[in-house]
């Protein structure tokens, strides 16, 4: 049924934004910026106030623009307004003083909905939500049956000082046990997806209980309207889609400091990290520090028309010196840097775009240049012919059914993309690759359908399929970015993407979340999923149940 929205709660909207203070960001999870940009497609208007390709968004710049694109002219079906509203109640300091929507309990806790308890006045305002994830469930690989689990308690805090200085930290402390696939890649990379320091329990890898803490924290502060600085520990986004082929959210938290500029319809972005490089030798019993490694990045986008949005980025890694003061410079081409310092860092470049059309559809995609020759890449197959790109589209309220969103990605990355001569300036951060899960030398689709046939009950299906070359012994053929490409290298002519040893993913993931109340969720997730290739043939039958509150979930599709 198709009703018009509550005119008071868009008028609200309209005249009572608070447009004093600054904010914290919105923590990414793939199923929450689903919302927001579905509602971005939907207005048919780009956004100024956030520019969807960087990742992550502030929280007062989301309540801005749904200010301006919805008036109370606009006609929603009950369950955007379900949404819409459930948007507001998650950031809802963004609007004028008010009285506590909520009585609470004994006055003091859940006066609002998103927040267990909150305070807030001309000068200071904090929130403070407990965190936790209980969940449980099987993994069985052929005949093979091992139980799963998930044990996650934390805190998140968010707030503002004044008018200039936003805060956050999140910290949980996590128990879990281990699904076989991801027992596999840890085994492989040594690295565990989006964690850092991880302890398995009595040191047992055919079980692999983890025990882990996870902690983000930054200062952000607004010296003009126009600038945010941002400092302290956390992930970036980069790009529209179910991956980035660049920088995603897959690797441990890293220490960075960020300026993003925007000017109307232009944003830039600059961004310096340290990272960690745990491929070089160091003693954790002598309490010796973990090699570190730097990433510099910027991205410039533009908002050419209401519909289509470019943009351009460029990132150099290096390492095992000092943090090179040239880099600094937030508007300089990094490539000029790196010739005129004599170094030899990984300098990459690229490109994206979105493409909103119809109110319904929106198209997007990335191109990255590792490495370009002209006169080599001539010759079909040069080993130096790194590159990847992605492709993407999305369809909202697919063939005019309400609520059904569709998505459709492919991905690719040749041989040697991200790799690098030494491990300072490879894309890794703890083992774990910046940009895609599979590192390099794969093909990869991905569909994804999302169904809200009621206002409080999700549901999704993943439909993943991959194809990636491997090394055998003694080879490297391109697809382990921890190596050294000019080692062990097979050709240097002839390589092709999916080359060496050929194994290919596919999977089916299907999940149904519920929201009992605000952000507390019940879940209920199964997985199938095959690995197949050169005399190999898994299979791998995942279930899961749980409940969570204030904590995303992780799909670890991949």
């Amino acid at each position: 049924m198709i009703i018009k929205p509550l005119r008071a709660f868009l008028i609200s909207m309209v005249f009572c934004l608070n447009l004093q203070a600054q904010s914290a960001n919105i923590p990414y999870s793939e199923d929450y910026y689903h919302l927001i940009d579905r509602y971005e497609i939907k207005a048919g208007q780009l956004s100024n106030d956030f520019h969807s390709n960087i990742k992550a968004f502030e929280r007062k710049k989301v309540a801005e623009y749904f200010t301006v694109v919805f008036d109370d002219s606009t006609r929603f079906s009950s369950v955007d307004s379900f949404n819409l509203e459930y948007l507001r109640d998650d950031n809802w300091e963004w609007y004028a003083e008010r009285e506590d929507s909520l009585k609470g309990l004994w006055n003091t806790f859940f006066k609002e909905r998103a927040d267990f308890y909150h305070f807030k006045n001309e000068e200071f305002d904090i929130h403070l939500n407990p965190v936790f994830h209980f969940a449980g469930g099987n993994s069985r690989l052929e005949d093979d049956k091992q139980s799963t689990f998930r044990n996650t308690r934390g805190i998140r805090i968010r707030g503002t000082v004044g008018k200039k200085l936003g805060f956050y930290s999140f910290f949980s402390e996590n128990q879990a046990g281990t699904p076989q696939y991801i027992r596999s890649y840890v085994l492989d990379t040594k690295g565990y997806p989006y964690n850092g320091f991880t302890k398995v329990v009595n040191g047992d890898s055919l079980n692999m209980v983890r025990d882990y803490f996870q902690a983000e924290g930054y200062l952000t502060y607004y010296p003009n309207k126009n600038i945010m600085l941002r400092v302290g520990h956390t992930k970036n986004f980069i790009g529209s889609g179910i991956r980035s082929m660049i920088l995603s959210d897959f690797s441990a938290p890293y220490f960075n400091f960020m300026a993003d500029v925007k000017l109307g319809r232009l944003e830039y972005v600059n961004l310096l990290a340290k990272l960690n490089n745990v491929q070089e030798d160091f003693d954790v019993a002598d309490l010796e520090v973990i090699p570190p490694k730097f990433m510099v990045f910027h991205h410039l986008n533009l908002n050419v028309t209401n519909f289509l949005n470019l943009g351009l980025f460029e990132t150099v890694m290096f390492g095992n010196r000092k943090f090179d003061m040239n880099y600094l410079n937030p508007v300089i081409f990094y490539r000029f840097v790196e010739g005129l310092i004599g170094s030899s860092d990984n300098a990459i470049v690229g490109a994206d775009f979105k493409l909103n059309l119809a109110k319904s559809v929106s198209f997007y995609g990335q191109l990255v240049l590792d490495e370009f020759n002209r006169k080599e890449s001539k010759n079909e197959g040069w080993y130096g012919q790194k590159n990847a790109a992605q492709i993407g589209g999305k369809y909202i309220d697919a063939f005019t059914i309400s609520q059904l969103d569709l998505q459709l990605e492919y991905n690719y990355a040749r041989p040697y993309t991200y790799s690098h001569f030494t491990t300072y300036s490879n894309l890794l951060n703890y083992n774990l690759p910046l940009a895609h899960p599979l590192g390099a030398n794969f093909r990869e689709m991905i569909f994804n359908a999302r169904y809200q046939p009621i206002d409080r009950l999700f549901l999704k299906f993943t439909y993943l399929w991959n194809l990636k070359g491997y090394d055998d012994e003694g080879r490297n053929w391109g697809g382990d970015i921890s190596k050294n490409y000019r080692a062990n290298r097979p050709l240097e002519f002839g390589n092709s993407i999916t080359q060496g040893v050929k194994r290919t993913t596919r999977l089916i993931n299907t999940r149904a979340s519920y929201m009992l109340y605000h952000n507390l969720w019940i879940d209920l997730m199964y997985q199938k999923r095959r690995l197949f290739g050169e005399e190999l043939d898994q299979n791998e039958n995942l279930i899961q149940f749980g409940v969570r509150w204030n904590a995303f979930f992780e799909e670890n599709i991949y």
